[in-house]
Order: structure tokens, then sequence, then C-alpha cells
């Protein structure tokens, strides 16, 4: 009886390394081979392989105007969207200098809801868009009880972090089909990965903005476009600006990745894989949290909210 017992332990101790290792190596072994590939295989630059036209979403600063100069690099032409329009000018002007490349500005306040739309559909839709990077988001500003959230703020992380990926997917995706060519970079989250307290609102958006991808990643499939769904962690932007002025020097600081540096790593990984987290010590994360329980995963995610509630609190 114990040597059977042991034979089922021991395949399910390989069934579930397998799993997990098939979940974690996928993207690094993609990378591997892609990147043999183009020192093989010619490559086409991206405005050939999707189209002419990156559009942008929360491009005024952070990651969003980290892809903005990334994929410029690239000679792509860039549309920026973002609510302060005297930013976008600031960073259409830098990339135009910088790149040599066309820049639009479109004024969009995400907060605003269905209306938005319409206003994006007359300015994007006669452009040949290859590339749309939904980078938009609105986190909290200190770790908080879902009761401590004012409302406007509540339907504010819904309307800005789950319907401006489902609208402008929407918006997009019909030409992308019929040009049969065309990429979806949709930015979630590390804290994706597990239910983490004191962020509930925004973790739980983040999931949607996974699964959707996930899912849109199928369906488009047979059409030749492509969906890549990026789940970053800490990285030094103004959602993070009170981790790094609260910590200064710190450990939790130092977590914190330069926009350069993740842009860098997540860019090479555009057209590669179909999920990132976009940085190596961020991929790390997400195996290790892969590697427990989910009740571990929750405990380590509350641990480290509330430690900001705490934090934040006290200032």
């Amino acid at each position: 009886m114990w040597p059977f017992v042991c034979a089922i332990l021991a395949l399910i101790g390989a069934y579930c390394s397998i799993c997990w290792l098939y979940e974690n190596l996928r993207t690094p072994v993609s990378l591997v081979l892609h990147g043999i590939a183009q020192l093989v295989l010619p490559q086409k630059p991206f405005s050939e392989k999707y189209g002419e036209w990156a559009v942008i979403t929360g491009a005024s600063d952070g990651i969003g105007k980290g892809y903005a100069e990334y994929l410029a690099g690239r000679r792509m032409n860039i549309v920026l969207v973002a609510r302060n329009e005297n930013k976008l000018n600031r960073v259409a002007e830098e990339i135009q200098r910088k790149y040599s490349v066309r820049t639009k500005v479109v004024v969009a306040d995400f907060a605003n809801g269905e209306a938005v739309y319409e206003h994006l559909a007359r300015e994007l839709l006669p452009l040949d868009v290859g590339i749309l990077v939904n980078n938009v988001g609105l986190s909290y500003d200190r770790g908080m009880c879902m009761e401590e959230l004012p409302k406007k703020l509540v339907w504010d992380l819904l309307t800005v972090n789950v319907a401006s990926v489902t609208m402008l997917c929407h918006l997009m995706v019909p030409a992308m089909k019929q040009r049969g060519r065309g990429l979806i970079i949709n930015i979630s989250s590390l804290s994706a990965s597990a239910p983490a307290p004191y962020l509930s609102v925004y973790a739980a958006a983040k999931v949607y903005v996974r699964n959707f991808s996930m899912a849109l990643r199928e369906e488009l499939r047979p059409h030749r476009v492509e969906v890549q769904t990026v789940l970053p962690g800490f990285v030094r932007t103004n959602m993070t600006a009170f981790v790094a002025s609260e910590y200064d020097g710190k450990a939790a600081s130092k977590q914190l990745v330069r926009v350069d540096d993740y842009v860098r790593y997540a860019g090479f990984t555009i057209g590669k894989t179909d999920r990132t987290c976009g940085y190596w010590w961020h991929g790390l994360q997400y195996a290790g949290l892969k590697l427990v329980p989910e009740f571990v995963r929750v405990f380590v995610l509350q641990t480290i909210y509330s430690h900001l509630r705490g934090a934040k609190k006290n200032v």
C-alpha cells in the first residue's frame, strides 16, 4: 500500500512541477527562441508588421510615456492619449525632436465614461493603428479598506481600469481584423496574481484585464491580430510615488524599477510572447507567488499593502 501511495504522490508532484515550469518558463523560452530567430531571419519593422501608428493611453508620463518613446525609437508614429494636454504636448514635442516621427495628441479623461469614446473614434479610426497600448490606469494613494474609498474613486477605478481597456479594444479590433494585422498590449499588474486586501478594487480590476486579454487573444488569433498581457510589479511612477517618498532609501523603495529599465525589458518582449511581467525581477516575483497556495499569496499581498496603509496614515 505504501509504495502505491508514494507513486501517486510522485505523480502529483511531477504534474504540479510540470504545470509550474510551463507557466513560468514559457515566456523566457519564447524570448530565447525569438531572439535566435531574429539573428537568423530578417525581421520586419513594427510599422510594416503591425501598422503605421501606435496608440498609447496614459502616455503623459510613467510606463505609457516609456512605451511611446520605445515605439517611436522603432520608427512608429505615435498617438498620445491622456487627460493633461500640457503634459501631452511636451511629450509629443520631445518625441518629435528625438525620434523624428509624427505624433498626434488626443486629450481624453477616461473617468468621463461613455462620452469619451465618440471623441476617440473620430480621432483614431481614420488612422492605420497597428499597436494599441492600453496603459491608462488609476490606483489608490495608499492601502485602504473598501469602505474607506470615496464613492467617486470606486467608480473611477472601474471606469478607468476596466472600461477603458474593454471599450478601446471594442473600438479598434474591427479595423485590425479587417487589415489582418495588429497588436494590442494590455497593462495588467502583478497584483492580479492573487486577491489583494487593502487594494481590493484595483487588484480585481487588473484580474479582469488579465483574463479579458487572454480570452481576446484566442478570439483574434485566427485573424493574425496579437494580444499581449503585461503584469508589472512596482515601477517608479506617479502611481507609486508615495512608496518612494515614504520608504526613501529602504528596501521597499529599492524595489521600484525605473521606467526606462522596465520599458527596455518589456519592449524587448513585444511580438515575441503573449504574456510577460515585463521585467526579469517581476517575473521571479510572479513565479514565487505561483509556487505557493493562494492563501499564502493573499497573506503576502495583505502584508505589503497593510504596511503601506499604516505608513501613509502615520504621515
